[in-house]
């Protein structure tokens, strides 16, 4: 008799980054309000409200 394969789904890490964005590692998938999608391998997503590329984090929280 075979055993099933069961499917491995890959693990999504989410990290707080002090004073920095939220990393989201693994495989990730990102729906925009406008209903497009894009699919990535990590993700560093803005918390400080200042990125000029939302919902991403592009380093201006440390801009003084």
């Amino acid at each position: 008799m075979k055993e099933a394969l069961v499917p491995i789904k890959p693990e999504v890490v989410v990290r707080v980054i002090e004073c920095g964005p939220l990393r989201i590692g693994g495989h990730v998938r990102i729906q925009f309000s406008d209903g497009s999608m894009v699919v990535k391998q990590r993700a560093f997503m803005c918390r400080c409200g200042k990125s000029a590329n939302q919902p991403f984090c592009d380093g201006s929280h440390a801009k003084k």
